[in-house]
């Protein structure tokens, strides 16, 4: 099993350095002060929640599905990959209409037709 390396000290929780690399055919060491990779700072279920996420093409609905998880959970976990990854994400950035959602809405009676309707029309109209 690869072991993915780590950001966070698991003593203090401060942020780790890459101080030093080894070659492993010929033992060359390398040391100084090294940058992780951006998407290496990530935890392991926000890689996975990316995998799935480009597997799907960015399919909220199908990243639900595949996970197991709600459509809002998978908002918000995209949003706080957004955020780890240091971008600000404003309110409106990951609104996606969700058409089955709000079709299961209006079959179950907890949306009207007209309210449906106007979720449609204000979409992607701000």
């Amino acid at each position: 099993m690869k072991k993915q390396s780590l950001s966070v000290c698991p003593v203090c929780g401060g942020q780790l350095k890459i101080v030093k690399y080894r070659c492993q055919s010929c033992g060359t060491e390398i040391s100084g002060n090294f940058d992780i990779c951006e998407l290496c700072q990530l935890t392991s279920e926000q890689m996975e929640f990316l995998r799935v996420f480009l597997q799907t093409w960015g399919n909220f609905s199908e990243v639900a599905r595949k996970l197991g998880i709600s459509y809002p959970t998978v908002r918000q976990r995209y949003r706080e990959i957004l955020e780890s990854l240091g971008y600000e994400v404003s309110d409106g950035e990951t609104e996606e209409i969700d058409v089955s959602e709000l079709i299961d809405k209006l079959e179950r009676g907890e949306l009207s037709v007209d309210e449906v309707l106007e979720k449609l029309r204000g979409y992607g109209n701000d």
